[in-house]
């Protein structure tokens, strides 16, 4: 199977289906999209240190922090819960809360974007005094225990100097005085120690950067959401299920889509079009019947719907004009149970050929008759295992196809 025939058979057969379900989700993401209210965005810049960054690593590296305390899940659940605006958690954290650094400066932009422009402010500030007292105070707790930990070590030191001080006032001896002198200085030596220590951790909590809201009022402003992503996702969507569904109804009602794949199949030429010159259609038929020593051409449909085109032939050859109302059936008559001569109808050429329906061969035309299949160019399979029964049982050699016209799909030629 070529690529033009699979394009026949799955795009151009069940175009109807392709474009149904192209439509569908188009028009539901665009109704989805109009009846959703434009989002609102909340934003509040943080300063994050005093200085400003030594390079564009360092500013990255502060805006990534921000976004990774403002997701946080229990920190933003409590600054949603703060702002009396319950959402889930994990998928807001993903969507709707951003930062930005603003160049290579020191202040990040932290948004939040909700589509309740009352909930945005609120949410965003909530979440932006929590970020800052985290930044802030996050690691006061492992600051106060070292300091607590240094006193407790200074106190215990200056307890035990304390002590050595008093034995030594009690001793005469010149060499235990001398052991305590130098126990003492080793005390007094760690008491400066533990002292220094303590004194550097206070002075650089004092002296460290913190983290400040620039201003407490939220800058909020409405973002016009873009149509555009969601209808291409629909379309795409549509795309993929509607060739899924023609791809599904091709495998179960396959057909033949085009007149050259049905030339194929049967093994015959095609012989011209029911819609050109009726002389040189007939003169093409009578020679294809000659070459293959016919005397009698049996004109027939490959599909049902091809029944009103063999007619309109058969009366075209016979020199008369179809008409609706010429092609009634008389009662109890076939209508293609007329058979016409060329010599009466004044077209020049294979006079002797005749042309018939199925159902008004002679038995003199029994043993000299070859048939030509008229079809529109899309036929059912199974429609044309029919026909090839019947091509089988009588055993006439298939002189030819002539393409009628198409079927007629919504409102124009297929």
């Amino acid at each position: 199977m070529t690529i033009e025939e699979m394009f026949r058979r799955i795009v151009r057969a069940h175009l109807g289906i392709i474009l149904v379900c192209l439509l569908l989700p188009v028009a539901g993401a665009a109704v989805l999209a109009a009846r959703r209210p434009d989002p609102t965005t909340a934003s509040i810049r943080l300063q994050v240190v005093a200085g400003a960054p030594k390079s564009a690593t360092e500013a990255e590296g502060m805006n990534s922090r921000v976004l990774a305390v403002a997701t946080t899940p229990s920190l933003l659940g409590t600054a949603l819960m703060a702002a009396k605006a319950p959402r889930d958690v994990e998928t807001y954290a993903a969507t709707n809360v951003s930062a930005q650094r603003l160049g290579e400066s020191s202040v990040v932009e932290l948004s939040v974007t909700d589509d309740d422009p009352l909930a945005a402010g609120p949410i965003v500030t909530q979440l932006a005094i929590r970020v800052v007292l985290f930044m802030n105070q996050g690691d006061q707790e492992s600051f106060n225990s070292t300091v607590t930990d240094l006193s407790n070590q200074i106190d215990k030191a200056t307890i035990a100097r304390d002590k050595l001080v008093t034995e030594l006032r009690g001793i005469a001896d010149i060499t235990a005085r001398a052991d305590l002198n130098v126990q003492i200085q080793s005390v007094n030596q760690l008491l400066s120690q533990l002292s220094s220590q303590r004194a550097t951790l206070i002075a650089d909590a004092a002296t460290r950067d913190h983290v400040v809201m620039i201003s407490n009022k939220p800058d909020i402003r409405h973002v016009q959401a873009s149509m555009l992503p969601q209808l291409a996702l629909a379309l795409l969507l549509g795309l993929v299920l509607g060739l899924t569904v023609a791809t599904v109804v091709e495998t179960f009602r396959p057909r033949v889509n085009s007149i050259r794949a049905l030339a194929r199949l049967l093994q015959a030429p095609v012989l011209g079009k029911a819609t050109e010159d009726v002389e040189s259609l007939r003169n093409t038929m009578a020679l294809a019947a000659r070459r293959q020593g016919v005397d009698a051409v049996v004109l027939m449909g490959a599909d049902d719907s091809d029944a009103d085109t063999v007619s309109r032939l058969l009366f075209a050859f016979s020199g008369r004009t179809h008409t609706p109302e010429r092609l009634k059936k008389p009662a109890g008559v076939d209508n293609d149970s007329h058979v016409f001569d060329l010599e009466e109808s004044g077209l020049a050429g294979f006079a002797d050929v005749r042309f018939t329906g199925l159902s008004a061969v002679t038995p003199e035309d029994e043993m000299t008759a070859g048939v030509v299949v008229v079809s529109g160019g899309t036929v059912l399979l199974r429609r044309l295992d029919d026909l090839d029964d019947v091509l089988k049982a009588v055993r006439w050699p298939v002189l030819g196809i002539v393409h009628g016209p198409a079927k007629r799909r919504f409102g124009r030629l297929a």
